[in-house]
């Protein structure tokens, strides 16, 4: 019998994108409690089965200050909230450093596969207010987290858009999970996580995306899709001129043997150096 105290980690809280920032404050034994839940010397296993047994009262969401920037962190259902709760910090600060010298103040960010504004936000900043931020985020759950805290931290130099990068424009089954990663939704089909499911969002063209957001101009591309990246990416190389081409890419490789291009070889070959690495993610700058 499951204790009293625990819920099943397919539980979902309610989204709260109504109530003002500052609300949903968490008190020190919810902290806590994602402090243990996000330990990095622990390990994966013990972590989630310390997430598993947080009881409802704890699972969120919170309202927290991270770095200077606003979130409302729903930690049961997604890594990036857990980190924010658990660990105080943004999550994957090695590619946030290895970025930051590719942001100056007037730039322009592509953040594909936004989830909820990690990036993209802490990218607006760097930016100023003369520069932009385009943050594609497909699952409506999620792009409304992402819209939530793009208003909360008062980004009018973000614009959040509820839409896939794909080779072409028309639809697509994005398979999530129920559970404990919904920020590891993916377009790419298989099967599907236990308490997974699946729905239909809006695919368009990279190139298409950005003309309706009259960008001409892009220094950096981030994209992060579960395996998905070269379909996202690499179709803007394919029907952009040279000079439109953003001068900084971070690609994420853990699932790049779901890729059906090589996006390191094919941009190599347009051009781009690797430039600097990290276990999940790749920089590649235009050589010009």
């Amino acid at each position: 019998m499951t204790p009293p105290t625990a819920v099943a980690e397919t539980m979902q809280p309610a989204l709260d994108d109504a109530s003002v920032f500052g609300a949903l404050a968490p008190d020190a034994g919810a902290l806590e409690a994602w402090r243990q839940a996000t330990d990095g010397g622990a390990s994966a296993e013990l972590r989630k089965a310390r997430r598993r047994r947080i009881p409802t009262e704890m699972r969120g969401p919170f309202d927290v200050i991270v770095e200077e920037l606003r979130f409302r962190a729903y930690p049961a259902e997604n890594r990036c909230d857990r980190i924010l709760v658990g660990r105080g910090k943004l999550p994957e600060p090695q590619e946030h450093e290895l970025l930051a010298p590719y942001l100056a103040d007037g730039g322009v960010f592509v953040d594909i596969g936004a989830n909820i504004g990690t990036y993209a936000l802490w990218a607006a900043r760097r930016v100023g207010p003369g520069g932009r931020v385009v943050a594609l985020e497909p699952h409506p759950r999620t792009f409304a987290k992402l819209k939530f805290n793009q208003a909360a931290n008062r980004m009018e130099n973000v614009r959040c858009l509820n839409v896939a990068a794909g080779p072409e424009a028309g639809s697509a089954t994005l398979r999530f999970d129920r559970g404990g990663n919904v920020g590891g939704a993916s377009l790419l089909g298989g099967e599907a996580a236990e308490g997974g499911a699946d729905m239909v969002v809006t695919v368009r063209p990279l190139a298409d995306i950005l003309s309706e957001q009259e960008v001409g101009r892009v220094d950096v591309v981030k994209v992060d899709v579960e395996g998905y990246e070269d379909r996202a990416l690499l179709p803007y190389f394919d029907g952009t001129a040279s000079g439109g081409w953003p001068g900084t890419v971070m690609i994420e490789t853990v699932l790049r043997d779901r890729w059906e291009r090589d996006c390191l070889a094919e941009l190599a070959r347009l051009g781009y150096e690797h430039v600097a690495g990290t276990v999940e993610n790749v920089i590649l700058r235009l050589a010009r």
